[in-house]
């Protein structure tokens, strides 16, 4: 049995006629047609300590509003 046979299941006979051709990539997917390319000047457009400010500034709010209300009664 070559490599490029099917395989079938026990009973059942291999189905004939021609293959299905591949689906291209990401055709299938919501994402088709919808990619642009991003600009070279976004990529340095905000350094990586500003973000990881303003979620520690959010974590650090939403823990001390919980601890507040657990010891503000």
């Amino acid at each position: 049995m070559a490599a490029t046979d099917p395989v079938v299941a026990p009973g059942r006979r291999a189905a004939t006629g021609a293959q299905p051709a591949e689906t291209p990539e990401c055709e299938a997917s919501t994402c088709a047609g919808i990619s642009t390319p991003e600009a070279v000047e976004l990529h340095d457009a905000w350094p990586g300590w500003i973000p990881l400010l303003v979620i520690a500034a959010m974590v650090v709010s939403c823990a001390g509003f919980a601890v507040g209300r657990i010891f503000g009664w």
